[in-house]
């Protein structure tokens, strides 16, 4: 990454907020030459030399988590929450769609100058590339036999109680009813429900800067569990659930490699008991939450995304110490 640097680029100045409610600058570009205006693209090469686009998920996750978490935060309460966590969102996704059109419009340039070059040259033909979808496959848990004389009352076992004997059947069930990505996902709107609930639970600046800290390594100790996973899977149910989920995006290749390792530093930073206390505090702030849930997230999903993350918690801690 190309260091960005302190001060403004010759010939630009800054302008400052105040600025922008001048009435023929409100809705217009302040920091963009004419030459920038016409042809942004420049622009978007120079910041995306400086910032990877990791690095600008970071920064903006540290700037929500310090608004949320600090005790003299703009943000206190609840609906200030949520608008920020909502703006936080859509900024993202900003840069992300930027990032895309930014690779499309540099595709673009080169096959129009590569097709100039073919016709200057020798004119080829278009190859046209079939693309095959993937399918997925869901298998059914096995079946628990049970004693006739408690037909009566009898239900079958949930997963959780299956962590003790067999940690890696859990596992295994966890990640071939969700994908890595949609468990990410549910994470993310789970914690933007808890935090923006009106609710005593996480109504402390520091509270809330431990679940949001946690939930981050919580993230990253499920993308370990998902490296395991996949080491114990056969090959073709592995293609098959790829296409599905997402490849680990928070592990290093050392922790790619060694992905317990993750998972003893996670349980070194936080013990079970701690684990058990706040995802069931994060649970009842994301089912008080009074707004309008995400897409895909209600109090239902949350009562499951509490499930799953717990079974996967367990049993984690069941293949470091058995």
């Amino acid at each position: 990454m190309n260091e960005p640097l302190n001060t403004s680029r010759p010939g630009i100045s800054f302008s400052g907020k105040s600025y922008n409610k001048h009435p023929h600058w409100y809705n217009q570009p302040l920091r963009l030459t004419k030459e920038q205006k016409s042809d942004p693209l420049p622009v978007l090469d120079d910041f995306f030399e400086c910032y990877h686009l990791n690095e600008v998920r970071q920064t903006l996750w540290e700037w929500l988590t310090e608004v949320l978490s600090s005790q003299r935060s703009i943000a206190t309460e609840p609906h200030e929450r949520n608008n920020y966590i909502y703006f936080y969102e859509k900024i993202e996704g900003v840069i992300e769609a930027v990032f895309v059109i930014k690779k499309k419009i540099q595709k673009h340039r080169y096959k129009r100058e590569k097709r100039k070059l073919i016709k200057a040259a020798q004119p080829g033909k278009d190859q046209a590339v079939t693309m095959k979808g993937g399918t997925s496959s869901h298998k059914l848990a096995p079946a628990v036999e049970t004693g006739n004389n408690e037909a009566a009352f009898n239900k079958p076992k949930q997963l959780i109680e299956y962590v003790d004997t067999d940690p890696m059947y859990v596992i295994k069930e966890v990640f071939t009813n969700e994908s890595l990505s949609f468990l990410r996902d549910q994470l993310r709107d789970w914690l933007f429900v808890a935090i923006s609930a009106d609710s005593a639970i996480y109504e402390d600046g520091e509270q809330r800067k431990q679940l949001l800290v946690y939930q981050e390594q919580v993230l990253v100790l499920i993308e370990a569990l998902f490296v395991i996973h996949s080491h114990n899977v056969e090959k073709e149910s592995l293609q098959e659930q790829g296409k599905d989920a997402d490849k680990p995006r928070l592990l290093s290749q050392d922790q790619i490699d060694n992905p317990m390792q993750v998972l003893i530093e996670f349980f070194r930073k936080f013990p079970a008991i701690y684990s058990i206390r706040e995802l069931n505090d994060w649970m009842e702030a994301g089912i008080a939450y009074a707004g309008n849930y995400p897409d895909n997230m209600s109090e239902l999903q949350v009562l499951l995304t509490y499930r799953n993350v717990l079974c996967l918690i367990k049993a984690a801690y069941q293949l470091l110490t058995h």
